[in-house]
C-alpha cells in the first residue's frame, strides 16, 4: 500500500511500486509481432510478467531505484570510514545504515517526481510510475550504528533486494521461512548466538548480565533480547563496550563475524532470474553481490565495496547497449571502430579554438604525437561536432609517396566533398548555385580546378578541361591554383551559409604549395572577407619529424608574423584508467572486472591506443582472449598474457602482425 493519502500519493513501498510498475508496462507493440498474435491482456500472467520485466521501461526504472539504494548506502559507508579514520573528530553523530539482514526489501520506499505523482492522481497515462525521483530506506530502519567491516554483508543484503526488484517482487526461495517452522528456526539461530556469547564472557571472567526488573515486578533475561529484531544489531556493540576492543580479536575472526551478523545466510541462486530471460549482465551483478554472503568475496568477480555496485549500475544506465544487454557471443569479435577514449580535454581545446574562429577571426590547431597515439581519431571526433552544428568538414591525407605532387591532400578533400554533393546529400539547387558562382567569379578559369578535382567537372558541366602547364612558370601556376581553391571554398561556404573546416592528416609529408594554400585560405577567408562565415584549419603531424625547413614550420612562422592564432596540442600516452575504459567497453564488461587485464596491457603497450587495439586482436587470434558461450562474455588467460613477449614499439609489432598473416 502507499505510504501517503490518495490525494498526495508520491511515495510507495517497494513491493507496491514493483506490482504497479509491471502492470503499467505497455506491451501492445508486441501484439502484432511474431512474439504473440493476441492482445497482452489475454496472455498468461507469467508470460506477461516476464515480458514486462524485460521491457526497457521497467528495466531502466528498476535500475534507477537500485542505483539510488546503492548510492545511499555507499555515502553512509564513506561517512563511517571517515569517522573511524579520524578518531579526533568531535562529530559523534552516527551514519544511518540498515543492519545487515534478509528483509531489506520491506524497508525500501520509492519516490516519484512531482509530475508523476500529479498525473497518478489525475489518472493520466504518462508512464508516471517510471518517473523515479529517488528510492531510499524508511527512516525508522536507518538507525544501525554501522561498522565498516559489515560492508560485505550489506552488499549481500542489497543483492537480495535487487533480486526482488528485477524478479518482479519474488523473493529467493532459499530465504522463504518454512511454514510452521520459521520462528523456531530463527529462535534456534539467536539462541546459538546467545550461548556462544555466554561462553565467551565466561572465558573472560565476566559475570553474565542479571535479570532486568522494570519496577513493576516483571523481569526478563538478557537472552530474551534476541526476540527483538531492533536490538539484535547492538549485540556486538554491547559486548565490545563491556569486554573491550580486544574481545573480538584477530586471533578469532570467525567469532567477530558471527556476533556482527544476526541473520541467517542463504546460498541464493540467480537461475530463476535467468529463466525470466533477464539480461545476463544484470543476473551476474546480483550473483556477484550474493557471493558476499559470508562477509568475504567468494568469486573472482565479487564486489568488495558498495561503491563498485553503484558504479556498475550507473554504467548500465548510461550505456545499456554495452553494459546491460546481452552480447551475441556466437558472432563475437573484437571491434574498436572509431570510439575515442581519454582525449576529452584535448577535444574541448579544439572546440574552443573553433568557436573563437567564428567570432574573432581565422585560427588553426595542430595536433602532434607519436605514431599510434590517436591523432586522427581525435580530429574525426571533432569533425562529428562540426557536422552536428551544421558546419562543413573537409578531410584529406598526405601520402609519403606523393610528396612531390602539389595540393594532393587538399584536392582529395574537395573532390570527396564534391562527390557527396553530386550523390544528392544536398539540394540540387545548391549544386547549381556553386557552379553559377564559380563561373561568375572565375569564368573559364574555374575549369582549371577540374584537373585537380575531377568531380567538380560534373558540377560545372562546361567545356573541356583547360589544363595548366605546371612545368612552365610553375610558381605562377601554383599561385593561380591557390587563388582558385580559395574561390571554390568561399563559394561553398557562402552557398550553404556554413563555416568550413579543413582537416589535413600526416602533415609531416606535406608539400610547400599545400601549406602556402592553407595560409592563403586563412588570410583570404578571414573576417575581412565579404562573405566571411568562418574558416578553421586542423592538422595532424607526427612528432619529431619537423625541422626549420619543413613547409609546416614555415606556415607556423608566417602565421605568427601575420598574427593568426594557432594552438599546438601534444598527445601523451593514455593512462591505465583510460586503457581500462577502452578494454571494458570493447569487451562489454564492467571496468572492475577488466582492471587486472588492463593493467597487463598497459604495461606491455606503454599507453599507445593503436598498440592496445592491435595487441587485443592478436591475443584474440592466439586464443588467449576468447568469447565464452557458456558464460556469455569474454574471458582470458591472465598468466599466459602476462608471460607473452612484446616488441618494443608499434612499428615492430605491426611488422610482426603482417608476417603472421596467412598467404593468399
Amino acid at each position: 500500500m502507499s505510504t501517503a493519502s490518495p490525494s498526495t500519493t508520491s511515495t510507495f513501498l517497494l513491493s507496491e511500486w514493483i506490482r504497479r510498475a509491471i502492470d503499467e508496462v505497455d506491451l501492445s507493440a508486441l501484439a502484432n509481432s511474431s512474439v504473440a498474435s493476441n492482445h497482452p491482456s489475454q496472455w498468461p500472467a507469467n508470460v506477461r510478467n516476464s515480458m514486462a520485466l524485460c521491457s526497457e521501461e521497467y528495466l531502466i526504472s528498476a535500475l534507477r531505484v537500485a542505483r539510488c539504494l546503492a548510492d545511499q548506502i555507499s555515502e553512509a559507508e564513506d561517512n563511517v570510514a571517515g569517522r573511524e579514520n579520524n578518531s579526533d573528530s568531535d562529530d559523534e553523530a552516527p551514519s544511518l545504515l540498515p543492519a545487515p539482514g534478509i528483509n531489506w526489501a520491506d524497508k525500501v520506499q520509492v519516490h516519484l517526481t512531482s509530475d508523476g505523482a500529479a498525473n497518478l492522481n489525475n489518472d493520466v497515462n504518462s508512464k508516471l510510475l517510471f518517473s523515479i525521483e529517488k528510492a531510499d530506506f524508511l527512516p525508522d530502519d536507518m538507525s544501525y550504528k554501522g561498522q565498516s567491516e559489515d560492508g560485505m554483508r550489506r552488499i549481500y543484503s542489497l543483492g537480495l533486494v535487487f533480486y526482488e526488484i528485477f524478479s518482479g517482487g519474488e523473493r529467493p526461495v532459499e530465504t522463504e521461512q518454512p511454514k510452521g517452522g520459521g520462528e523456531e528456526s530463527y529462535a534456534d539461530d539467536t539462541e546459538a548466538i546467545s550461548q556462544e556469547l555466554s561462553q565467551e564472557t565466561s572465558e573472560h571472567n565476566v559475570d553474565p548480565l542479571p535479570p532486568f526488573d522494570d519496577g513493576d515486578g516483571d523481569s526478563f533475561d538478557v537472552a530474551n533480547i534476541f526476540d527483538d529484531d531492533d536490538v539484535i544489531e547492538d549485540e556486538y556493540n554491547l559486548c565490545n563496550d563491556i569486554l573491550g576492543d580486544d574481545f573480538f580479536n584477530a586471533e578469532n575472526p570467525r567469532k567477530r563475524q558471527t556476533q556482527s551478523c544476526h541473520y541467517k545466510v542463504y546460498d541464493v541462486s540467480v537461475e530463476p532470474l535467468k529463466a525470466k530471460f533477464l539480461p545476463g549482465p544484470l543476473c551476474d551483478l546480483v550473483a556477484n553481490m550474493i557471493d558476499c554472503a559470508d562477509g568475504n568475496p567468494s568469486g573472482d568477480d565479487s564486489y568488495h565495496k558498495m561503491s563498485e555496485v553503484r558504479d556498475d549500475l550507473q554504467l548500465m544506465l548510461d550505456k545499456p547497449a554495452i553494459y546491460l544487454y546481452d552480447q551475441d557471443m556466437g558472432r563475437a569479435e573484437l571491434q574498436f571502430g572509431d570510439r575515442m577514449f581519454g582525449r576529452n580535454a584535448e577535444l574541448s581545446t579544439i572546440k574552443d579554438a573553433y568557436r573563437r574562429s567564428a567570432s574573432d577571426g581565422s585560427e588553426f590547431v595542430i595536433i602532434s604525437a607519436a605514431s599510434g597515439y590517436g591523432k586522427s581519431l581525435l580530429a574525426h571526433e571533432f569533425g562529428k561536432h562540426v557536422l552536428a552544428g551544421g558546419g562543413i568538414f573537409l578531410s584529406g591525407k598526405f601520402d609519403q609517396l606523393q610528396q612531390g605532387k602539389p595540393f594532393s591532400a587538399l584536392a582529395f578533400a574537395l573532390d570527396v566533398y564534391c562527390g557527396i554533393l553530386l550523390q544528392g546529400s544536398g539540394p540540387s539547387s545548391k549544386v547549381a548555385e556553386i557552379a553559377s558562382k564559380l563561373r561568375s567569379s572565375l569564368g573559364n578559369e574555374a575549369y582549371h580546378l577540374t584537373k585537380l578535382i575531377p568531380n567538380l567537372a560534373s558540377i560545372l558541366k562546361g567545356p573541356e578541361i583547360l589544363a595548366i602547364n605546371l612545368n612552365e612558370d610553375r610558381g605562377n601556376a601554383q599561385k593561380r591554383l591557390q587563388y582558385l581553391l580559395c574561390q571554390l571554398l568561399q563559394a561553398i561556404s557562402s552557398t550553404f551559409s556554413a563555416p568550413v573546416t579543413l582537416f589535413l592528416d600526416d602533415l609531416q609529408w606535406a608539400d610547400q604549395a599545400s601549406m602556402e594554400a592553407v595560409l592563403q585560405l586563412l588570410i583570404n577567408l578571414g573576417p575581412s572577407s565579404q562573405d566571411y562565415k568562418c574558416f578553421f584549419f586542423l592538422g595532424c603531424c607526427r612528432e619529431g619529424e619537423l625541422d626549420e625547413g619543413h613547409p609546416l614550420w614555415k606556415l607556423l612562422c608566417n602565421a605568427d608574423t601575420l598574427s593568426i592564432e594557432f594552438t599546438n596540442i601534444k598527445l601523451d600516452m593514455m593512462d591505465e584508467q583510460t586503457i581500462n575504459t577502452m578494454v571494458s567497453e570493447t569487451l562489454c564488461l564492467s571496468p572492475r572486472i577488466t582492471r587486472s587485464l588492463s593493467s597487463i596491457i598497459n604495461h606491455k603497450t606503454n599507453g599507445s591506443p593503436l598498440f592496445v587495439s592491435r595487441l587485443m586482436i592478436s591475443l584474440g587470434k592466439e586464443g588467449l582472449l576468447r568469447p565464452s558461450l557458456s558464460r556469455r562474455r569474454w574471458e582470458w588467460d591472465k598468466d599466459k598474457i602476462e608471460c607473452r613477449e612484446m616488441p618494443d614499439d608499434v612499428a615492430m609489432f605491426l611488422k610482426k602482425s603482417i608476417r603472421e598473416l596467412p598467404e593468399a
